[in-house]
């Protein structure tokens, strides 16, 4: 058996794109060069790593064994490449970062440009998404590291939090409510707008809700922050965010913060990373960065 690093490349890159010619266009190879070294590979580990579908190839059972091994020499491979290139041209290679809505959109995507500043040879890409697919693909490898808003599971991975945030009931200032005593009964009679339905944002706020004896008898569902928002804005509704996401407007006199009494609720957000990694130089250098420029 022979597997070779451009066999791996060329799995990966069918795994991404779906497709042989997708694949070949993004490798710049040819359409039959990349059907040989697939062929190879499946040849040499004795099966098929994917299925033929009506929309190209789809990763298999085999082809989802072999893949968090390619990751891993590859990605050694590109470690090895950035330890002797750095001797010479300063810290470079790639960090792929993945995020959940509210570090990647208010913490990340302003820290990352700061890194990138001290060190500009180094590629970065963010990707934002929920948490439990974070941490899932940065254990199969996909992602570098990950900050994550719910504690993590996955026992190949090395854990630690970063910092926490307040749990906010916020509304904008043209709402009447705001110059009423907050009640429970008084929240119940609102038009709640919230994370999209079946979301662990959702969830967590209907837990915290209830909780604190507020009913959501009116509800309105939105995909992203910015559009919760720009909802309340209008001086209808109130919603539950974290404090990252409002800061600037509740400064800006945008929205109002609404204070229950006995409301006290706190996320976590942490960073993960692969446990048999032992943090390479360049995730260290991030994770030391992010440490370092964690919100207040």
């Amino acid at each position: 058996m022979r597997i070779t690093l451009k066999q791996l490349v060329i799995f990966k890159a069918i795994y991404t794109h779906g497709q042989i010619s997708k694949a070949a266009k993004a490798l710049h190879l040819s359409i039959p060069a990349v059907s040989m070294a697939l062929k190879e590979l499946e040849g040499s580990l004795g099966n098929r790593l994917f299925d033929r579908n009506a929309n190209g190839l789809s990763i298999n059972d085999n082809g989802k064994v072999i893949l968090p091994y390619a990751n891993d020499m590859l990605s050694k491979s590109l470690e090895l490449e950035q330890i002797f290139s750095e001797s010479t041209t300063g810290v470079r290679g790639s960090l792929k970062i993945g995020s959940s809505k509210t570090v990647g959109n208010y913490v990340l995507s302003r820290k990352i440009p700061l890194f990138k500043k001290a060190f500009p040879l180094v590629e970065m890409k963010l990707l934002i998404d929920n948490s439990l697919a974070i941490e899932s693909l940065v254990s199969e490898r996909e992602l570098d590291i990950g900050f994550i808003d719910v504690k993590p599971t996955s026992k190949n991975l090395h854990t630690q939090r970063w910092f926490s945030d307040r749990i906010c009931i916020v509304t904008s200032p043209e709402n009447s409510i705001v110059n009423q005593p907050i009640t429970a009964e008084l929240l119940s009679e609102q038009l709640w707008v919230l994370d999209q339905t079946h979301s662990m944002s959702h969830m967590r706020a209907i837990q915290l809700l209830k909780s604190a004896h507020v009913s959501v008898n009116q509800e309105l569902t939105m995909t992203s922050m910015g559009a919760i928002k720009r909802a309340i804005g209008t001086g209808i509704g109130v919603s539950i965010l974290p404090w990252l996401a409002i800061e600037e407007e509740v400064e800006r006199g945008d929205l109002s913060e609404l204070v229950l009494p006995q409301w006290c609720h706190q996320r976590n957000y942490w960073i993960v990373t692969r446990d048999d990694d032992k943090q390479a130089d360049l995730v260290r250098k991030f994770v030391e960065f992010c440490e370092n420029e964690k919100p207040c």
